[in-house]
């Protein structure tokens, strides 16, 4: 990083596997750790949750009952898009958030808010949200002329029509927006690493062959996961048995507490006992919460499946991270004066004594380096710009928003390559 930090968030990690962008799956496995640590949400990922370590208390969780597995309409089999990628889908049901819930919780959907443009609902009056490798879905109760309407003060510009959606698009970070009364479908170059808005519409219609219909491990974890307030699934998941696991989930509950529920599937002939998974919790990193307590652990077929109760936490005063504002955010590069401004196009205001910058350069090996973004002023919001000199940062390749207080500790907001609208 060049130039003077005013205040420096700093985290040193092993590149990912995947480095051009964050997945959902590394937002899961930092959790709560990353943000207690230091690291950004986005840049998270590099280990799992800590093992249980001493011997917890096993017993029986009796956890509310699941939904249905709705949310996967929107995913098409493999084969609509000619990929074999690693789907992973996340379920999300956002609502208000005024009661205590599980620490975890609150970070996971802390990453999750803070990942989708502002369209002039709110996240909290989202009823459904779902997240996969191909595009974002949101169902909730809005017309179309609403989302139509914050979008003319920002940078996306009508784009067609595709089935009985209107189309926007944007180029600073390629993002698509298919809008409907009561759905609209998002994609973006950051979020979705196989973005595909057609496909996503199409399965959402029946279409096209959905994932579930093609794929019999998928369709039997979501059939026994079913829908909850927040739920991961795809390969990989959650760190019990992984090297033999096809299929897994991990997923929050709330009632009168919090419940975590892990699952995983493996082949036919490869049995996984219950006693093996029990030390695979205690001896190695995987995503049930240090929150948990008792956790209930049983096998069933090819089906391993942990439950365990989590403790609400208090209802005071949240840290800042965890309640990020949602904001359609904008930017533009000039090569001759080499500065970048960034512009709050729509969403909440934000205190500007939460707001930084950093700026990214090949060999920065995801360090983090805080600079104020706003400086003498007390909030930033829609319609407000500022600029980022990089005249000394011959290096840098990208400019990205962080969230936060001062010192350890912040949220990605956004993030600009210099070469995205060129």
């Amino acid at each position: 990083m060049k130039g003077m930090a005013v205040s420096r968030s700093r985290a040193k990690m092993t590149p990912p596997d995947e480095p051009s962008m964050p997945t959902r799956r590394t937002l899961l496995r930092a959790g709560a750790a990353a943000v207690s640590t230091g690291l950004t949400a986005s840049a998270a990922g590099c280990t799992a949750l800590p093992p249980l370590g001493s011997k917890p208390s096993y017993g029986r969780v009796d956890v509310p009952e699941a939904g249905p597995p709705d949310y996967r309409r929107w995913l098409p089999a493999q084969s609509v898009v000619e990929t074999d990628d690693d789907w992973l889908i996340t379920y999300a049901e956002p609502g208000p958030f005024d009661g205590p819930a599980p620490e975890e919780f609150v970070a996971r959907r802390a990453a999750l808010r803070v990942e989708i443009d502002y369209f002039g609902i709110g996240y909290e009056n989202y009823d459904r949200l779902v997240t996969t490798n191909l595009a974002t879905v949101v169902v909730a109760e809005f017309a179309a002329d609403e989302v139509a309407a914050t979008l003319a003060d920002t940078a996306y510009e009508p784009d067609g029509t595709y089935r009985d959606y209107d189309l926007y698009a944007r180029s600073d970070v390629p993002r698509r927006l298919a809008v409907r009364d009561g759905v609209l479908v998002w994609t973006s170059a950051e979020h979705h690493r196989a973005a595909n808005l057609e496909a996503t519409i199409d399965a959402g219609r029946g279409d096209v062959e959905r994932y579930h219909e093609a794929d019999d491990d998928f369709a039997a974890v979501t059939e026994a996961v079913g829908a909850s307030r927040l739920l991961y699934v795809g390969g990989g998941h959650p760190g019990l048995a992984t090297e033999y696991a096809t299929m897994g989930a991990d997923a929050f509950r709330i009632a009168d507490a919090g419940y975590q529920i892990l699952l995983e599937r493996y082949p036919g002939g490869q049995a996984v006992s219950a006693e093996r998974i029990r030390r695979l919790l205690e001896d190695q990193p995987h995503e049930l919460t240090s929150e948990a307590e008792t956790p209930d652990v049983g096998v069933d077929g090819r089906l391993a499946r942990v439950e365990a109760r989590v403790p609400l936490a208090p209802n005071g005063d949240r840290d800042p991270v965890d309640e990020p504002p949602q904001v359609t955010w904008g930017a533009s590069f000039d090569p001759d004066t080499r500065t970048v401004t960034i512009r709050h196009e729509a969403g909440e205001a934000v205190d500007a004594d939460l707001l930084w910058y950093d700026v990214d350069s090949p060999d920065d090996y995801g360090e983090i380096e805080k600079l104020p973004l706003w400086p003498g002023r007390d909030s930033a919001g829609p319609g407000d710009e500022t600029t980022v000199d990089l005249s000394d940062s011959p290096d840098a390749d990208g400019v990205q928003i962080e969230y936060g207080p001062a010192g350890i500790g912040s949220l990605t907001l956004f993030r600009y390559q210099l070469e995205a609208d060129e």
